[in-house]
């Protein structure tokens, strides 16, 4: 029998679906514990206004935002599949918790949802980008996030073990200037073979999530570039 109530805070609620999956290995398509927690207590630290996610998936990083945001704070979550591939999962989640009223799902794609709250003035101060993950994607969706981002807002990025977001984090270091936050994750180069663990070792390809903190509103010349 099920026993969670709408009493339940996303903590608790996040807590009890990490548990389970590390003993059935439930959760799928979801960050894991060890990036849960640390998204959960970065945001704790942070403190935002106005987070934004892409991709919401089945609502584990939803509930872990959303466990670290103070009172009064608001989420946003921009998933054009959520109620289509993901069967609202990620939305059901988070209706089983008293945070509840605190969160909006977008069901646009990022290439619409993003210009519509830059054009509606929106300030985020924090943004979890797990939506596609091929390279022009992530670029698309980091180049609008650091419009929407003041100076010291925080974005940070899953699965920079993708090789297509370990190479667009060389160009958005060099294009952009942010300084990467050590938020304690060690790094994890574990692939599908041995052969990738020492590919993914040498060229310090890890699968943690990494955040960066906005430095400045530089924008470089308009035929700026810089080699990656």
């Amino acid at each position: 029998m099920n026993m969670t109530t709408k009493t339940s805070t996303p903590s608790d609620l996040l807590d009890r679906r990490l548990a389970e999956s590390r003993v059935t290995g439930a959760i799928d398509a979801a960050i894991g514990p060890r990036l849960a927690v640390t998204l959960r207590d970065q945001v704790a630290r942070l403190k935002p206004k106005l987070a934004i996610e892409i991709g919401m998936a089945n609502g584990i990083s939803t509930l872990a935002i959303l466990a670290g945001l103070p009172a009064g704070s608001r989420l946003i979550s921009i998933d054009p599949y959520q109620d289509t591939d993901w069967g609202g999962e990620g939305r059901k989640l988070v209706a089983q918790c008293d945070r509840a009223a605190d969160h909006a799902v977008v069901l646009e794609p990022d290439y619409l949802a993003l210009p519509t709250l830059l054009r509606d003035g929106a300030q985020v101060d924090f943004a979890y980008i797990d939506g596609m993950h091929t390279f022009d994607y992530v670029a698309l969706d980091a180049f609008f996030v650091d419009k929407l981002l003041p100076v010291g807002g925080v974005v940070a990025f899953n699965d920079c073990g993708f090789r297509s977001i370990h190479k667009f984090l060389k160009m958005f270091r060099s294009h952009r200037r942010y300084d990467e936050i050590d938020v304690g994750l060690t790094p994890d180069y574990r692939g599908q073979n041995p052969l990738v663990t020492a590919l993914r070792r040498l060229t310090g390809r890890s699968n943690q999530d990494r955040y960066f903190r906005k430095l400045d509103r530089w924008e470089p010349p308009h035929n700026f570039f810089k080699p990656f």
